[in-house]
């Protein structure tokens, strides 16, 4: 009976202490809502309506770190020839990192955007959310539905007490538990849990440094312009370059 609660004992203690820190991989989905004129249709048939790729978040009690899966992702490449000329399309998942401490309130964020780098330095500012009475399964954690309350994008979460910590992919937070999922725009971008491991021993969370330093609202502001400018609504994460190759 001694060994049978020993046992017992030591595996609830693993379990804890695997739920306070981790490494959860998530796969994301975004559509592409790509407008091809109707004298392109041989090319149109060639474009990619949705492009996923693949994250990771490091996590514990006070701290996590969000980003790119780089061996994982790989860029969408398509050719296409009219007229003698070859057009080349390159759909690429912008490189990003993100950097949270709840204790000091700390969000960072390393940003690609149009060739450029940007460090985005604020406060973690938790969202106001809605949680509801609806449940299901991520993995084989029970999840709880939350949608965003405060903002022009409708954004749900799911996520679990099962994880205590109040973090989550893409930046987002304040929930009492980990997001393991998250819809926004009713499915335009969609990312969730595909596995989690216990953290790795001795992992540092490093803090991006790289990057034009702007607070959360000033890149906001450079960004809306730019897709203003291109004639993009911004909701789309995959950046398009298009070459003409003779």
């Amino acid at each position: 009976m001694k060994r049978t609660l020993v046992l017992l004992f030591i595996s609830f203690s693993a379990f804890s202490q695997f739920q306070k820190s981790g490494k959860i991989y998530f796969k994301e989905s975004i559509k592409l809502n790509i407008q091809i004129s109707e004298e392109n249709k041989e090319m149109a048939k060639m474009m990619p309506t949705s492009q996923d790729s693949y994250k990771v978040l490091y996590y514990d009690s006070n701290e996590s770190l969000f980003k790119v899966e780089e061996k994982k992702n790989e860029d969408l490449d398509i050719k296409h020839e009219e007229g003698g000329n070859q057009i080349r399309m390159v759909f690429k998942v912008p490189q990003t990192t993100i950097y949270q401490n709840i204790s000091e309130n700390s969000f960072i964020q390393s940003q690609e955007f149009l060739d450029k780098e940007f460090l985005i330095v604020d406060q973690v500012n938790d969202k106001k959310w809605k949680v509801t009475g609806e449940q299901k399964k991520v993995l084989e954690f029970v999840c709880i539905k939350a949608t965003l309350a405060d903002t022009t994008q409708k954004v749900v979460a799911w996520f679990t007490p099962q994880i205590p910590v109040g973090m989550g992919p893409n930046g987002y937070s304040g929930l009492p538990g980990m997001i393991m999922a998250l819809d926004t725009d009713n499915g335009q971008r969609l990312i969730a849990a595909t596995s989690i491991e216990p953290l790795p021993l001795g992992f540092s969370f490093t803090k991006p440094e790289k990057g034009k330093k702007v607070n959360k609202a000033e890149f906001k502001k450079i960004r809306d312009e730019k897709m203003k400018e291109m004639g993009s609504d911004g909701k789309g994460g995959a950046r398009v370059i298009i070459r003409n190759e003779n």
